[in-house]
Parts: structure tokens; sequence; C-alpha cells
């Protein structure tokens, strides 16, 4: 699979060889011929821009989200409106006419969380806003790191898994916000970061902050949830290098199969 942005050689990419692979690559050739995905280069997410979103977000949906700083606590609760709005009934509950006011409040979210000084510490993602989506096998296997030029499944939830809930610090109505990740969805999206993921450190942090929910869940579930969601890398990190460290606005080209 290629990846095009304008003004750029492909990424290529290799998807795993196997059942999750497989459906993977049905979803996302699937959406492709039926649709243009969406994708916005996180370097356009700034404070400026949230404030911007938030306006029209008070007057179209009547959310609070102006504030004069986002902090990473700021942020986790403008998160809860996410949450209880399309992370409870889907995109597809939501009038259309608001998707891109959604979907670019959720990015830039998130986007600040991470620092826009740092460059693109986002993922690279380009995807459909639909809940059409297969089950995970049960034999996939979440990972206990990530590397940049992994590529991962979209999070198919509003909420967050465990390893986002504890780099967050994010606690507060766990049965809202964490979402175990049991489904795919179509969507390319490209990790930007390397990463340890300590399993067992994630969920006794869990035992501390919220023992009920983890005797409601077991720990083994959560322990499995715990990690990355990697099917796939990029093949000439070359290349990928030369689009992340750009300093021009990406646009999306094209996708091409094998």
């Amino acid at each position: 699979m290629k990846l095009f942005f304008k003004n750029f050689d492909p990424m290529e990419i290799s998807i795993d060889n196997n059942k999750t692979g497989d459906l993977y690559l049905e979803i996302v050739k699937r959406h492709y011929e039926e649709q243009k995905p969406f994708f916005i280069d996180n370097l356009n997410w700034t404070s400026e821009r949230l404030r911007h979103l938030a306006r029209i977000a008070k007057e179209e949906l009547n959310w609070n989200w102006l504030r004069n700083d986002y902090t990473i606590d700021i942020t986790a609760k403008l998160h809860k409106d996410l949450e209880y709005s399309v992370g409870l009934h889907g995109y597809e509950s939501i009038p259309q006419e608001y998707h891109w006011l959604i979907y670019e409040l959720h990015h830039c979210l998130h986007g600040i969380q991470h620092g826009v000084e740092e460059g693109r510490p986002c993922n690279l993602q380009v995807e459909w806003l639909t809940d059409d989506h297969h089950i995970l096998p049960d034999d996939f296997v979440f990972a206990p790191e990530i590397a940049a030029g992994d590529i991962i499944l979209i999070n198919p939830h509003v909420g967050h898994h465990p390893w986002q809930i504890y780099l967050e610090n994010d606690y507060t109505d766990l049965n809202s916000t964490l979402q175990f990740h049991d489904r795919i969805k179509p969507a390319v999206v490209i990790s930007t970061l390397d990463f340890q993921i300590d399993k067992q450190k994630i969920l006794n942090t869990f035992i501390e902050k919220d023992p009920e929910f983890v005797e409601k869940h077991t720990a083994e579930k959560i322990l499995y949830n715990t990690g990355a969601a990697k099917i796939g890398k990029v093949n000439n990190m070359d290349q990928y290098y030369s689009i992340v460290n750009s300093t021009e606005i990406l646009e999306f080209d094209r996708i091409e199969f094998d």
C-alpha cells in the first residue's frame, strides 16, 4: 500500500499478513472506493485554533470550551463532551453538517495536549468518519512498544484505551472514558513516536486509582488491552522522515493498493 501526500513521494506501507491485516485492508479499500477520507495536518492544531472552534461549538452545540489556557487537566475535562455525545451514540447520531466540527475539536484537543512546538507529535491520521467496523479477532496481540513509522489501528472509540488513560492521568469516570479496543475501523494511522509500554505499571496504577473498576473488568482484561494496536509499518523510513519533519502543511493526495 502507498500513501501519497501532495508534493511528496509516497510512503510505502506493509500490513501484517494475518486475519487482522486482511480485515483491515478490506475495510480501508472499501471505504476508499466510496468516499475521500478526512485528513488535517496536525501542524494546524494550536490553542488559537481550538479557541476559534470553541466559539463555533458554543453557538452550534452549546459547549463551553473557551479557555485562556488548555492544560492537560482542562483538555481531559473537555473531552467528556465528546465522550457523552459521539462517544456514546456514534458519528451517525451527529448531524452531518457538524461532523467536521466534531472531528476538528477532537483532533485539535489532542494535538495541543502534545504541544505543537514539538512539530508533529501526534499520529498522521487519514480516516473516514463512520461507525462501520470489523470485530477485532480474539488472537490479536497488543504490543508492549511502539515506534515511529508503525501502522496502528485507529482508536475505534471517542473514549480511551488503558495506555492513553495512563498517559493523560484521566481516571475520572472510567466507565465512560475507558473504552477497550475491540474493533477495526477504516483509517491509515502512522505513529510519530517511540514508546515503551509498561503493562504491569499501568495495571498497578489502575488498581490504585479505581480498584472497583479493575474488579469489574478484571486485571487480565486490562493487561490484555494495554499496548499498541500495531498492524504494519512504513518501509521507506527516509521518506517518512522527509514528510514528518517537513514544515510544509501536508495535504492528502491518494492511496494506492497493491
